[in-house]
């Protein structure tokens, strides 16, 4: 269970001795072993996926969702909005659903996976490709010990083109569109300077069954069960919400199986943008039986589409899951710092990462298919 294990040590940074440049853990634990700054990188080189979740948020707490609708795109302050051009404030979708404040966080998944069920993926023929676009917001920094540092908030572009047949040629392009928003550290901004954008922030890379960085250990193979960007993985789930929460709960047991390792392994699998319309609807049913939920606040996502948002909050980060109220489509994702952030230079409230998914079919390798 090779990505799950990588993803789930993102709960428990402080526990990880791998190299400093995976994570901002890593990048953490080097800076206060060497004593001088380290460098947070934008991506790792194995997994896009790979987001640093702060140690103290990996502590199982009070478990909070949050469910609110907001129409238009103003960004609340303090929270970073990319601009996107085909981004058009929208009348309200939730319309024909019940009064969104009164619904648990449990009827609201349960209302997408009813949405979700009747859906159909647009099927991807021979000599086409699955498009997935991740327009996104990761933190970059620098840590010099626990209580000293800085934190910026870089946007970037992540394009992937998964071949018809998945044991064929893939392609993913990242590419920086803004190199740090300053979100706050223990100097001035003047004394901080923006990481520099390492050589794998952005580029083009191609592989069979996207093993884009060969080299990396451990190696990356096709139809491995344990890879959710494979089918593989999708084709040994079981569609009973129930026998799904069971393997949320036996995939997490190293980790406490708990609310916050659960929906986060939820939320990672979701944004690779490839499960089945069918399972999906199951994979919703399945969340809403993570115990603790509450109806919060909605927000739209980073690019300006409506969505419901469902969030775990923790006191330190509040993540939230962001669903298309007209088709149950998995949307985007998003994290805002809690009443105590990981990182005391940081304000509550603060957005620190978010993500906006969209996928459809390329007629051809490394070629956007239009709007």
């Amino acid at each position: 269970m090779r990505e799950l294990d990588e993803t789930l040590e993102l709960l428990h940074r402080d526990a990880r001795k791998a190299p400093a440049d995976l994570s901002a853990a890593r990048a953490r634990l080097m800076a206060e072993l060497d004593a001088a700054p380290a460098v947070v990188p934008l991506r790792p080189k194995r997994s896009r996926r790979w987001i640093a979740v702060p140690v103290a948020a990996a502590v199982a707490g009070a478990v909070t969702v949050a469910v609110v609708v907001q129409t238009g795109s103003t960004p609340a302050p303090d929270v970073p909005r990319a601009a996107s051009p085909s981004a058009k404030p929208t009348s309200n979708p939730t319309a024909n659903w019940p009064d969104i404040k009164l619904m648990s966080a449990a009827q609201v998944l349960n209302r997408a996976a009813d949405l979700s069920v009747g859906a159909t993926d647009q099927p991807v023929g021979p000599g086409q490709f699955r498009f997935v676009a991740e327009h996104t917001w990761v933190q970059r920094g620098v840590q010099m010990g626990q209580t000293t540092g800085y934190t910026y908030l870089a946007e970037q572009q992540v394009d992937r083109w998964i071949p018809a047949d998945p044991h064929d040629v893939w392609q993913e392009n990242r590419k920086i569109l803004n190199p740090g928003k300053f979100l706050g550290g223990s100097v001035p901004q003047a004394q901080a300077p923006v990481p520099e954008v390492t050589d794998t922030d952005q580029g083009q890379w191609q592989g069979r069954c996207g093993d884009f960085f060969p080299k990396s250990k451990p190696a990356k193979k096709c139809d491995d069960p344990a890879d959710w960007d494979s089918p593989a993985f999708y084709a040994t789930l079981p569609h009973d919400p129930a026998a799904l929460y069971a393997k949320l709960r036996a995939l997490t047991a190293g980790r406490g199986s708990t609310p916050r390792a659960m929906f986060h392994y939820g939320i990672e699998i979701l944004r690779a943008g490839v499960m089945p319309a069918q399972l999906r609807a199951q994979w919703y049913r399945a969340l809403a039986k993570i115990p603790g939920m509450t109806v919060l606040a909605a927000e739209t996502n980073l690019d300006g589409r409506t969505g419901v948002a469902l969030g775990l909050d923790d006191r330190h980060e509040i993540r939230q899951l962001i669903i298309d109220p007209v088709t149950g489509q998995f949307i985007g994702e998003r994290q805002v710092a809690g009443a105590e952030p990981d990182e005391p230079w940081i304000k509550p409230g603060t957005e620190i990462g978010a993500s906006a998914i969209t996928t459809s079919v390329a007629g051809q390798l490394g070629v956007v298919p239009a709007k």
